[in-house]
């Protein structure tokens, strides 16, 4: 079908605020008598509180208001476990749990005050990996834990938050059919989200006691819940106001300081602006987790998958601000391939580290480093090219996963096939210390039934508004938040597309809880498809109402009418017809309205039909493939090609896509090979962006992206989930070139030039 305005590399909506610096973030509103808000934490990973003295915090000139665990309602929270104070009450679980606040006149003040605060602790037994939490008599994090709630079915056991089990066929008596059997074990590090601007809220409240809450935050109704039930106030007493998001990547999409700051107004009557400094940010907030995993794995003498047995344990430290996922995790192990006997588990578990949340496709990366660098280890052993051994083994459509599910309109055949033929043209001659390695991926999908009827519940929590000015132009109102990924232009692409009008004619209301609809939050790559559902529905309940208004004004049937080029006409004879504004003018005068389109009806037709039979549609696929050049004598690693080959389903808007692929490559060019949070004992090791290395220009590469385009049921317009994936597979893809190159295989995150230079001496003995 030809479009056009979807499919077009448009400018994103926000561009020219954001290059000339007019655009609007937490930090840049200016009230009188703003106090500044800083939070003391914990020195110590686990112990009762026995006393906290504020008397002379209090007193200090400048000091506007001191809070503790008294000033709070003891009610615990999380975005799906309930598992934390907003203060600590009578115990502190990781060092730099949140124990006291103060707002003062000034940041000098301020910190002046914390230290004058006096805590009395009884330290407690800690316990700092997940080995240790899980064995008989370790320490339990949480001795509550059986009576906390939870928007997730977890069925915790002592330090065991959550498990998940992937089992198929029959595993033991598959290993007797095995060409080959190889077995290892993988482990990966905690790492930082990484985002430009660290969390940062501003609190106002009203002399009617109304709080609004500007916050860097991408889920501003998932935010205003969570601030009402962790201080126990009406919803109808909290306003998130729109403000810009500095970069997200998984870790604002939850409350995490945003409580206290408004306590701190609340109790000192005045403006409140909470920041947190890059310290906190790298060790008391919701960090990516630490995994460990083995696999074993068996494969025919032609190289097909019979078996796998395997287990993956999460390191969740203090906190969990994850929304379930271990079943997703034993997915992630099992990867896109057939395997007919599988035996996977995957554990969550509480430690004295610090809490853990959501980072950029959550809980994916891990154990799909393990698998991919798994899978290349098995098919050199067999001597079979490996992205010829994927192809032998990757599910195509109708195939039934061990979840149940039909998988339909999968990508992942048609990335291998083209990464096979770049590698083709690409690889030449063989190079000492130069090697190749790829990986694939799945990642999510959307479960539908038979007829095409979606049955994610998340697509329930999605809604827009399309409402027609009386010039023709049209305004889309969304609680979608723009963090950087560019959904409102997308949005705004599929409007205009829908209705037959220029880009440029439609404008956004975006994220503001008073005057936007209900909406889940910007994330899980389902964001386009999610809200973009939404959109579409509401333009074409737009479209309707709007033909349906020329068609009275015109004396023809509704069927007879399409809306295209900036008119609503006869199709056949567009002099028959209307423009858009007269179209517009029209309905809004035999309304009395203007024309105000919710697509309620038309999502409520296609969400949660009941079936017997579950589809996964449009799951993200995608295979990355890399060249680097490994220094023997340091083990130094330099890039020099990559390829990213992602199925979109449909490019909307194919910059986006392509600065998508991009930038999530540069994220797992990290994860592979610098970045880590370091600790010992719970205390963090590197708390700032000196020592803890996130890439730069320096070290990224020219990233050559294809796009297939193989279209979903449930998306509109066929498209596929993206933002997240696009690093998943970078890491083992890395670790699978560092292998070719030089012949050793380093199963830890990140594979530094320490770890490559050692596994270098210690196979040469010396």
């Amino acid at each position: 079908m030809e479009y056009r305005v979807i499919g077009q590399s448009v400018p994103k909506k926000e561009a020219g605020e954001k290059v000339t610096g007019r655009m609007q973030y937490s930090g840049d509103l200016i009230f009188p008598d703003l106090l500044i808000g800083k939070i003391l934490h914990s020195p110590v990973p686990h112990a009762r509180i026995l006393n906290i003295d504020t008397s002379r915090a209090s007193a200090l000139p400048g000091v506007k208001a001191v809070i503790t665990h008294k000033d709070t309602p003891h009610i615990l929270t999380g975005r799906s476990v309930k598992d934390r104070p907003v203060l600590a009450w009578d115990r502190v679980h990781f060092i730099g749990d949140q124990v006291a606040a103060v707002a003062a006149v000034d940041e000098e003040t301020a910190i002046e005050a914390l230290d004058l605060i006096k805590v009395e602790y009884e330290e407690l037994p800690s316990v700092f990996s997940p080995k240790e939490a899980i064995e008989i008599g370790a320490p339990i994090v949480h001795p509550d834990l059986a009576s906390y709630k939870s928007d997730a079915v977890l069925k915790p056991q002592g330090n065991i938050l959550e498990q998940g089990k992937l089992v198929r066929g029959d595993v033991k008596q598959a290993w007797d059919k095995c060409y080959l059997i190889y077995e290892d074990d993988y482990s990966t590090p905690v790492v930082y989200q990484g985002f430009t601007q660290p969390h940062e809220t501003t609190a106002v409240v009203d002399t009617l006691g109304r709080i609004t809450v500007w916050a860097s935050n991408k889920a501003p109704f998932i935010l205003r819940q969570m601030i009402a039930q962790a201080l126990d106030l009406p919803i109808a007493r909290i306003h998130i106001a729109s403000v810009a998001v500095g970069g997200d990547f998984g870790g604002k999409g939850t409350a995490q300081t945003e409580p206290i700051c408004v306590l701190l107004a609340l109790k000192s009557h005045r403006p409140v602006r909470l920041t947190l400094n890059r310290e906190e940010e790298l060790t008391a907030t919701f960090l990516k987790e630490a995994t460990t995993t083995h696999i074993k794995l068996g494969v025919s003498r032609e190289g097909m998958l019979l078996v796998v047995q395997g287990h993956i344990t999460y390191d969740t430290g203090a906190y969990c601000d994850l929304t379930g996922g271990m079943g997703r995790s034993c997915n992630d192990l099992h990867g896109p391939y057939r395997i007919p006997n599988v035996d996977l588990t995957a554990n969550r578990v509480y430690t004295n580290n610090s809490p853990r949340g959501h980072m950029r496709a959550p809980p994916t990366p891990q154990p799909v480093f393990a698998m991919e660098s798994h899978l290349d280890m098995v098919a050199s052993k067999l001597g079979i090219d490996p992205v010829e051994f994927r192809l032998k083994n990757a599910v195509e459509e109708g195939d039934i996963l061990p979840t149940g599910q039909k998988i339909m309109n999968p990508g992942i055949k048609e990335t291998l096939r083209r990464t096979r033929e770049y590698l083709r043209q690409e690889k030449g001659e063989s190079r000492p210390n130069v090697g190749w390695g790829m990986a694939s991926f799945q990642y999510h999908g959307m479960a539908i039934d038979p007829s095409g009827i979606i049955r994610d519940r998340k697509m329930t929590q999605s809604s827009a508004w399309v409402k027609f000015n009386e010039d023709g132009s049209v305004v889309l109102v969304s609680g979608v938040t723009e963090q950087g990924c560019g959904p409102l232009t997308i949005f705004s692409q599929m409007v205009a597309e829908v209705l037959g009008i220029s880009y440029d004619d439609v404008s956004v209301v975006a994220m503001d809880t008073d005057a936007t609809p209900f909406e889940y939050g910007t994330g899980a790559s389902q964001t386009t498809s999610r809200v973009g559902f939404s959109v579409k529905m509401a333009a074409e309940d737009a479209r309707n109402q709007l033909i349906e208004a020329t068609a009275e004004k015109l004396g023809v049937e509704p069927a007879s009418l399409v809306a295209r080029g900036g008119r609503v006409y006869v199709q056949g004879d567009p002099k028959k017809g209307l423009s858009i504004a007269e179209a517009a003018a029209a309905a809004t005068a035999q309304q009395g309205t203007p024309i105000l389109a919710t697509g309620a009806k038309l999502r409520k037709s296609k969400l949660m039909g009941a079936s017997k039979e579950e589809w996964l549609d449009a799951p993200q696929h995608g295979t990355h493939a890399v060249q680097v050049e490994v220094d023997p004598d340091t083990g130094q690693v330099r890039l020099l090609k990559y390829f990213a080959c992602h199925d979109v389903g449909f490019a909307l808007n194919p910059q986006t896509v392509e600065g998508q692929i991009e930038g999530g490559v540069g994220f797992g060019v990290g994860y592979a090979l610098s970045e880590a949070v370091l600790s010992r004992n719970g205390k963090t090791l590197n708390p700032n962006l000196t020592d803890y290395r996130i890439p730069t220009s320096l070290d990224m590469v020219d990233i050559k992206s294809e796009l297939v385009e193989i279209p979903s049921i449930s998306g509109p317009f066929g498209i596929k989930g993206l933002g997240e994936a696009t690093n998943v597979p970078a890491a083992p893809a890395i670790a699978n070139a560092i292998y070719n190159a030089v012949g050793v295989r380093v199963t830890n995150l990140p594979i530094t030039a320490e770890k490559i230079y050692l596994a270098l001496k210690a196979r040469s003995g010396k």
